[in-house]
């Protein structure tokens, strides 16, 4: 006899906190029996879609519209000062709320409901700042719920609204997901992470902390994609000791014809080193003007410097060379770089470029991407069964080792020993 869903259940909720050390260990057996090294990891992430409405979401920009008008409406009731702060606002409406309550108790005011009857002024009273009351203690709870993210699901707190491929009406909306993170060595999941960041960009730093806190110094090379690629993951990489192979983003482009005759790009401009400026084709030098730092939510600091050149208008290449939206008829041309960023994507084209990346970048399109294939291609397992981010990580990894027993399964079958790592023919 099958067991019922409740004792299934009743197991997996058992297994959510064991399940990291579970997966840890598991990889530890292999590493012990030679089939995994951890050398390089192959970092991969895919979204998938949450057991969550589809219509349930709520979105930080509406919230926060609608917080921001009901609070100017009170203001102006209330007569409050123009400076005064959300909260201030919230204190005197639940004042006002208090005050009119004890004042219906002290009357001993009967509340009435329905046609035929009239209600009471102070009922009225009642009833509308209580509805404001509970309008911004809604709004509050939304921005709770929400966290940093820009949206969620009423149905599943932890799922973030995101862009999938598809969808069930084929229009690509978006829907409830998760961005679940994979690492790959030797054919085997080594490590899984679950992320309500839309993007892979901020997910790469929280990742390999997790990886290096489980497996310590064995990793040395990070392979991932290009959506990876930003300078502050560059630095942490580079500050941990780790060799980065990730694709620069523009490694496509960057060749192609339009790219090479665009002569508002920096790339196509001489550089007077001398001088520190830029020639563009009209042979007007664009000067650096300023260094912009950019700050990242982790602290990082990135300098970009900014080059500017103030004699562009009447200028024959200017509607070539300048394109700005919000100004068809500019005067002058701006363009601005990180030469730290500019460093580690040379790097990082480097070492992808050389005969061992080319060798790491085809080993992270067939173990990284190919194990995503084998969870929602090969298992179906293309949306969750469960709520809330801690399940869902377990239920990933849960998979991850049944993937791996398979893998381990059939190596032993077909007597293959050692590490898998895959080469470019010759």
């Amino acid at each position: 006899k099958a067991p019922d869903h409740t004792t299934i259940c009743r197991f997996q909720n058992m297994l959510n906190a064991h399940t990291p050390g579970l997966l840890t260990q598991f990889v530890e057996l292999l590493i012990e029996d030679e089939h995994v090294d951890l050398k390089s990891l192959y970092i991969d992430g895919t979204k998938m879609e949450a057991v969550a409405n589809r219509y349930t979401f709520v979105w930080r920009k509406a919230v926060e519209k609608y917080q921001g008008k009901l609070k100017d409406r009170m203001m102006k009731e209330l007569n409050l000062p123009k400076d005064s702060t959300l909260k201030e606002v919230m204190a005197t409406v639940c004042k006002r709320f208090n005050d009119i309550r004890n004042t219906c108790s002290k009357l001993k005011i009967e509340f009435v409901y329905g046609s035929g009857h009239r209600k009471t002024q102070e009922q009225r009273d009642y009833e509308y700042y209580n509805d404001v009351k509970q309008k911004f203690e809604n709004y509050e709870q939304h921005l709770k719920s929400m966290g940093r993210r820009n949206s969620y699901s009423k149905t599943d707190h932890d799922a973030t609204f995101m862009r999938m491929k598809d969808d069930h009406m084929r229009n690509g909306q978006l829907k409830p997901a998760y961005n679940i993170q994979m690492a790959s060595s030797g054919a085997f999941i080594v490590g899984v992470m679950g992320s309500q960041h839309t993007n892979d960009l901020h997910t790469l730093t929280p990742f390999v902390e997790q990886m290096l806190a489980a497996y310590g110094s064995r990793v040395k090379n990070i392979v991932a994609d290009a959506g990876y690629e930003s300078a502050e993951n560059y630095a942490y990489l580079a500050g941990k000791g780790l060799k980065a192979y990730i694709k620069p983003a523009n490694y496509e482009t960057k060749n192609t014809k339009r790219v090479r005759n665009d002569i508002g790009r920096r790339e196509n401009m001489q550089f007077l080193a001398d001088e520190d400026a830029y020639v563009c084709k009209a042979g007007k030098k664009l000067i650096r003007c300023k260094d912009r730092i950019k700050r990242f939510a982790s602290g990082f600091e990135d300098v970009n410097r900014v080059y500017i050149c103030f004699d562009c208008k009447g200028c024959q290449y200017s509607s070539q060379c300048i394109k700005s939206r919000k100004n068809p008829n500019p005067e002058k041309k701006s363009l601005s770089f990180s030469p730290g960023f500019e460093t580690f994507r040379n790097q990082s084209l480097e070492n992808i470029a050389s005969e061992e990346g080319i060798n790491e970048r085809l080993n992270r399109s067939i173990q990284a991407e190919g194990a995503f294939s084998k969870v929602k291609d090969g298992l179906a397992y293309d949306r969750f069964r469960r709520k809330g981010m801690k399940k869902k990580v377990a239920d990933m990894m849960m998979i991850a080792m049944a993937i791996n027993l398979n893998k381990l399964h059939s190596k032993i079958q077909n007597n293959q020993t050692g590490i898998i790592e895959y080469r470019k023919a010759a």
